[in-house]
């Protein structure tokens, strides 16, 4: 029995050793005058309502679990009164390699959404109130 839990407590480390993880953060670029309101989830994290003025930012740190399923997504209004909306997929494990400590930045704009990952050119990624 105390040679398992050993190879177990062995496997658990070298897995934990290999997830990946990064921060994300949302910033509110729309213009002045607008809010920005962010309610970010994953399966297993609820991280809460947030609401920043033009200029401020929303983030935080996380890991990956050890099967590389992690999903954050976020719930985005912005506008003087919240009257625009989109759901965007803040953080998908799949979509980034095994090495990476990824550091992901949204800029919340008046046209739409932009992504940034590691400090790269701004690319932009959704539309605003699900238009194509």
């Amino acid at each position: 029995m105390f040679r398992l839990t050993v190879v177990i407590l062995i496997l658990l480390s070298v897995c934990t050793e290999q997830t990946i993880g990064g921060s994300f953060f949302i910033y509110n670029q729309v213009r002045h005058g607008s809010l920005m309101k962010v309610h970010c989830k994953s399966k297993d994290n609820d991280m809460g309502w947030h609401v920043r003025k033009y200029g401020g930012v929303y983030g935080f740190d996380f890991s990956d679990n050890i099967f590389g399923t992690t999903l954050f997504w976020c719930n985005i209004w912005q506008g003087p009164h919240l009257e625009h909306f989109q759901v965007i997929v803040a953080f998908e494990s799949r979509q980034y390699p095994h090495d990476l400590n990824a550091w992901i930045r949204w800029s919340v704009r008046g046209d739409g959404i932009y992504q940034s990952i590691n400090g790269a050119t701004w690319k932009f990624k959704y539309h605003w109130d699900n238009k194509l």
